[in-house]
This record gives C-alpha cells, structure tokens and sequence, in this order.
C-alpha cells in the first residue's frame, strides 16, 4: 500500500510540474507574442505616420486649387467626363445587382450557397478587381473597366442578398444621378450653362444643390415619400465627389492618372457610405411605419 501511494504521490507531483511548466510556457509565450505585436505596431506606426502626413498634405494641395473647370484643357476634360458617365453606368449595374439579389434572385442563391459563403464571395470580390486593376498590367483600360461593371454588378447581387430590403431603402437605383449630372454640367456641351466658369467651390456647391434635389425627388418617388435618411447620404456623396474630382485633378496634374483605378476609388467609396448609411438607417421599405419616412 505504501508503493502505490508513493506512486500517486509521485504520479501527482509530476502531473503538477507539467502543468506548472506549461503554465510558465504559455506566460512567456503571451508575453513574447506581446512585444512581437507591438514591434510590429511601432513599425507600421513607423510607415504609416509619414504616409498619412503625405496623404493630408496632397489632399490639402488638390482642395486648394480653385480655378475654373472651365480652365481644364480639352483632352483632359473628355476624360473626366467619360470617367464619371463609367461610374454613373456601373453604379446603375450595381443597384439592378441589388435589386435582384434582394428579390428576384434569391432563391436561386439560398440553393447554391448559404450565408457564409455569400460573406466570403463578397470579401473575395474586391480583391480580384484590385488585382485585376491594380496589378495586372496585362489588361487595358476598356478591359479593367469592363471587369469593374461585371464585378460590381455581382456584388451587388450578393450584397442585396444577404443584406436584403434594407439595403433598397436608401434607393440605390438614384445612385447614378450625382455622377451622371456632374458629366454633363461638366462637359457643358448637351445643357450649356455658366456653372463651369465659376471658381470650384462655387459650382460645387450649385451642383451639390441641384443634384441633392433631384436625387432626392427621384428617391421619394421610388420609395412612395421623402426620406431624410436618402437626402442626408446624397448630401455626403456630393461630398464625396467633390473630393475626388480635386483628388483626381491632383494625379493628372503628376501625371499619375488611370481612368479604371479612379473609377474603383469612386465605387469603392460609395459602396461603403450606402454600407454605413444602411447599417445606421436601413429599413425594409414595405415597412411604412418606419421614423426615417
């Protein structure tokens, strides 16, 4: 009896100094793995301090320039104006993606895919078109472009799934308006009008006017009633596009401007404004007692 409880005693002394070592094992580890993060967080803050600081001052620069559009030669301005009519058809294909995804074609994604995979496709998705207009230098503009309509028409389609009636509630088919307007006010060519020789701020500010009211006339229509909610995001992607087109002004000014690369910056901004205005105002539209009506 002594030999076997010298055994357990022995057995037991043992069992304890593994776990305490592990114990200590595991302390260690977390604290190694602690100073490796944040080594690695002093390096990225390292890199990313200056990047930012270079980022606001270049910002800075192309919110600075206020001369007319007037001004912007021939060649350059053809190409703006075919930019924004790009972006204007693409987020036309996004809201008929979300349409369909939202209604039409739901049941045959629930019988090919569940909910996690739609997540997944939707997280692969932009980094194919970011490879695809970004880095491979294989494809011209037209084909990049092309890739950005069909991508953006899929995630559409897989976003108004699994988001479903909410997404629609900010009237996604009106998204094309800022854009489309801005193109022809900025050609002034189809609707000749003054707008163009004002300084920047002047024509943005009309132009963030008028489209604001037909955007939101358009989104009342559609929806059966005005919504604050779609007239607040229209005002933020007016924002939106004033800032960009002084960012965009920027890069051809450095000679550092790619139609397909622009166009990817716009979309992928307005994709995250109308994910952040769904999430705060998002409702099912058949619902007509919702507040944000």
């Amino acid at each position: 009896m002594a030999e076997i409880s010298e055994r357990y005693v022995e057995q037991f002394t043992t069992t304890v100094e593994t776990m305490r070592r592990r114990v200590i094992a595991y302390y260690d580890g977390i604290f190694y793995l602690g100073r490796k993060v944040e080594k690695a967080a002093e390096r990225l803050k390292e890199v990313a301090e200056p990047a930012a600081y270079d980022a606001r001052d270049y910002v800075n620069q192309s919110l600075a320039e206020s001369s007319p559009l007037e001004s912007i030669e021939t060649d350059t301005k053809n190409s703006l104006v075919e930019m924004y009519l790009g972006v204007s058809v693409i987020l036309i294909g996004l809201a008929g993606g979300q349409l369909s995804g939202a209604y039409a074609l739901t049941p045959i994604i629930e019988y090919f895919f569940d909910t996690s995979v739609v997540a997944l496709l939707l997280i692969a998705l932009p980094i194919f078109v970011f490879y695809n207009v970004r880095k491979n230098a294989s494809l011209d503009d037209t084909e990049r472009r092309s890739i950005l309509f069909s991508s953006t028409l899929c995630f559409g389609i897989l976003s108004g799934h699994l988001v479903g009636p909410r997404i629609l509630s900010l009237a996604p088919s009106t998204l094309f308006v800022q854009p489309f307007l801005f193109a022809l006010m900025f050609d002034n060519g189809i609707f000749p009008t003054p707008l163009p020789s004002l300084n920047r701020q002047s024509f943005f500010i009309s132009f963030a006017s008028f489209s604001v009211f037909i955007a939101s006339l358009l989104a009342s229509i559609v929806l059966g009633g005005f919504s604050t909610a779609v007239s607040l995001f229209h005002c933020v992607h007016a924002t939106g596009l004033y800032l960009h087109f002084q960012v965009i002004s920027q890069f051809i000014k450095d000679k550092n401007f790619l139609i397909a690369e622009s166009q990817t910056a716009y979309l992928a901004a307005t994709i995250l404004l109308q994910s952040i205005f769904t999430l705060l105002f998002g409702y099912n539209p058949e619902n007509n007692n919702n507040q944000f009506k």
